[in-house]
């Protein structure tokens, strides 16, 4: 006897340690300029915890059943002794260790955003009524000599599964839902921000400390110590390492941007929650196979609650909300046949489903009743002003909060200013590129139009004039080769003419901007082959990228030295133009002829090269020449883009 006192005693301790547990967790995943107010709620969340349980929740949880709905005896402690078994005092100091953990946790949830009273005032609710309440329908017998009505249907929790997590963690649905998500949590385009975390590192030694406390929290809900502790202390730490397997391969696969380091907390913490239920009755393959469904469980519901916009500082809805309710109903599914009571694993899923349902709606309804009432009377949030400064200050005062504060809002003052200066400044550089753009277009057209106008007709009149003198030589004077110098200047006029128009259409490719990289060069490719007579083909292969205008301009260029070389130096019958996405950033324009070819070694610079290399360094593209003699050439220019 003195050995189970023992054993329960050092277990309540073990549970006792979770609340450090909880301290060092949730500390290290909020920000620094609210950690002190989380570590401070904590300590005055177990007082109110040890007050109210011990004197009025543990009379409604363990005292004689009133209709099997609460129980009325043993307030305020007295009469103890009338209990069937002989724990007594230490009895309820290892329950009062449980109660501790189920309302530290909803605060948890809550946290960054809501202030202090009303989370002091649903402590002593949940500590006082809705835990205490749901206990008693399954463990009213284990201090008295009566029955639970929910445990006599067959629905079994173990340690707490539901009872104390699953309970913890409606409430905590509730709060989060009233109290709303915290400041700056979503941007203006829904997409999640994370706000920063104090101290990961930190994080980790809550985390252990948790997985350490577990062991008490679980061994020591047997009541005496006997040669199955060594089983449930096992299935305890399996459960939580595979729920860490659970969770980072549930996040490999569903969640394809997002850091598997959250699973690692949430998947031992979910495990463990998991494994509460039923950790007296399964073994170590099932205990295996409960935490790692668990794990995957817990990644899935905190997915859900993001797309719901529900912001859990601490994620400890899909932990103990979720991760308890899968540990009870998979209980079911994998407990061995003598525990069954009689029933089968289909008849036995169903109660545990509806003790999990029924702990829902009793846990959640009260939540949302106790904090809407709340947020209507006394209200539940801070302002927006209080929790830019953090619950540090606000709720405690913190002049070292108040200084880092008041230094990070004079640097975010400072960059503010410089972002407005800058942001002025690239206006004005927009609209001075804007205005140099417009007048360099527009001495572009002014000197088009003065060309055309001017020399243009010009030398058309002087055509028009050599061919009359031309014809007047030969016909009059019958001069043949004062004839054909005549006829060989009015050529000349002739092809200055054109070089003039080729200027003209180089100034200005309209039909580039009216239609499109593509449709231009395959007009350009169509006109060469006309004009020259060479064969040319146009292969666009994938699809073009949207290249801004300076780019497609350049690349438009590109293309037309390249034909303008052909044509002058490699003596084609036949050219093909093939355009095509090499990688998912980078595009390859090929130019090929089946002309004279030439040296390797010697076409690097020269025959117009250094025009295409020039605008290709622009865009950071490269040029790669393949030919030989009499083998044709054919220029590959990789050029990359961002989608």
């Amino acid at each position: 006897m003195s050995i189970n006192h023992l054993w329960i005693i050092v277990s309540a301790c073990f549970v006792f340690f979770m609340q450090a547990g909880f301290v060092c967790y949730e500390v290290g995943f909020i920000q620094s300029k609210n950690v002190i107010s989380v570590a401070i709620e904590n300590i005055i969340t177990f007082v109110i915890t040890t007050l109210v349980y011990c004197f009025i929740g543990f009379a409604l949880m363990f005292g004689n059943s009133h209709w099997g709905l609460f129980g009325g005896d043993f307030w305020f402690l007295n009469n103890l002794s009338h209990a069937h078994n002989s724990v007594g005092f230490v009895f309820v100091f290892f329950e009062l260790m449980f109660a501790g953990t189920a309302v530290t946790i909803v605060s948890g949830s809550m946290t960054e955003r809501t202030r202090l009273l009303p989370l002091l005032i649903a402590d002593v609710f949940l500590a006082g009524f809705i835990y205490p309440l749901y206990g008693h329908w399954v463990w009213a017998d284990l201090f008295t000599n009566q029955s639970a009505w929910l445990k006599q249907m067959g629905f079994m929790d173990f340690a707490g599964a539901t009872v104390v997590h699953c309970t913890a963690g409606w409430v905590s649905l509730a709060g989060i839902i009233i109290v709303g998500p915290r400041k700056n949590k979503w941007d203006a385009n829904g997409k999640i921000k994370k706000l920063g975390r104090s101290n990961i590192p930190f994080a980790v030694l809550g985390t252990f400390i948790l997985w350490f406390s577990w062991f008490g929290f679980n061994g020591g809900s047997l009541l005496e110590f006997n040669d199955r502790v060594g089983l449930i202390l096992l299935n305890t730490n399996f459960s939580a390492a595979a729920g860490v397997a659970g969770a980072i391969l549930t996040t490999s696969i569903f969640i394809k941007d997002h850091s598997y380091m959250e699973a690692v907390f949430s998947g031992a913490l979910g495990g463990l929650v998991a494994i509460t239920a039923g950790s007296n009755y399964l073994y170590p393959f099932q205990a295996v196979m409960v935490g790692f469904i668990s794990g995957s469980v817990v990644v899935l519901a905190s997915l859900l609650l993001e797309k719901l916009g529900l912001d859990d500082a601490v994620g400890a809805v899909p932990i103990h909300g979720f991760g308890g309710a899968a540990g009870t109903i998979l209980l079911a599914l994998f407990t061995p046949a003598e525990f069954l009571g009689g029933q089968s694993h289909i008849v036995k899923i169903l109660v545990q489903f509806a003790g999990v349902l029924l702990n829902f709606v009793w846990a959640f309804g009260l939540g949302l009743l106790l904090f809407y009432t709340i947020k209507k009377t006394i209200g539940l949030r801070v302002t927006e002003e209080e929790e830019d400064k953090g619950l540090n200050i606000v709720e405690f005062a913190d002049i070292y909060s108040w200084q880092d504060y008041l230094k990070m809002t004079h640097y975010e003052n400072l960059t503010q200013d410089l972002n407005l200066k800058i942001h002025a400044q690239n206006q004005l550089l927009q609209k001075q590129a804007k205005l140099l753009v417009e007048t360099q277009e527009h001495e572009r057209l002014k000197l088009a139009r003065d060309i055309h106008d001017g020399v243009g007709q010009s030398l058309a009149a002087l055509k028009l004039q050599l061919g009359m003198i031309a014809n007047k030589v030969k016909t009059e004077y019958k001069d043949n080769r004062l004839s054909n110098q005549v006829e060989g200047t009015v050529n000349l006029a002739t092809q200055t003419i054109e070089d003039i128009r080729a200027v003209l259409f180089n100034l200005k490719p309209a039909f580039l901007s009216d239609k499109g990289l593509s449709a231009a060069i395959e007009v350009l490719i169509k006109n060469f082959e006309k004009t020259t007579g060479i064969k040319s083909e146009f292969n666009l292969l994938t699809e073009i990228p949207a290249w801004e205008d300076a780019a497609v301009l350049n690349i438009y260029r590109v293309i037309q030295e390249c034909l303008t070389n052909i044509l002058k130096h490699a003596q084609a019958t036949m050219v093909n133009v093939s355009f095509v996405r090499l990688k998912s950033d980078l595009y390859l324009f090929q130019v090929s002829d089946n002309g004279v070819g030439f040296e390797a070694d010697g076409v690097h610079t020269g025959l117009g090269l250094n025009s295409i290399q020039e605008r290709l360094k622009m865009l950071g593209g490269s040029l790669r020449i393949i030919t030989s003699e009499g083998q044709g050439t054919s220029l590959m220019m990789e050029v990359p883009f961002e989608d």
